[in-house]
């Protein structure tokens, strides 16, 4: 059951960086006054990001052996945002980056289904 609600954190995720996300910080991105090579690197990293997240979705369904490894990742990825949103407007600051709210919790139930899994 655990895994499920992992794998359901993770998809919703997935689908809100690739619907919302693309509109609301990439579209704004490409079109900014930056070196072309910079543009670049940041519309590939973006989908770089849309990879990881959509095979973490599969990844915690399949429950494959990689899952506890993908969850390290997203819970280390969600004290990033949380940090930054610190470090750049105190407690308001965890809204403007809130990415936080859904990597802390697709993370935290992959581990500990992975977890489950391995006794």
């Amino acid at each position: 059951m655990i895994r499920y609600a992992a794998t359901a954190f993770a998809a919703f995720t997935a689908l809100l960086h690739s619907l919302v996300g693309t509109y609301d910080t990439l579209l704004p991105l490409l079109e900014a006054d930056l070196d072309p090579a910079l543009r670049g690197t940041f519309h590939a990293c973006w989908h770089f990001i849309s990879l990881f997240l959509l095979f973490s979705a599969y990844a915690f369904w399949r429950r494959r052996a990689s899952t506890r490894d993908l969850a390290a990742l997203w819970i280390g990825f969600a004290v990033v945002f949380f940090g930054v949103g610190l470090w750049q407007g105190g407690l308001s600051g965890l809204m403007v980056v809130p990415q936080w709210i859904l990597l802390a919790p697709a993370g935290v139930l992959a581990w500990l289904s992975a977890r489950g899994a391995a006794r």
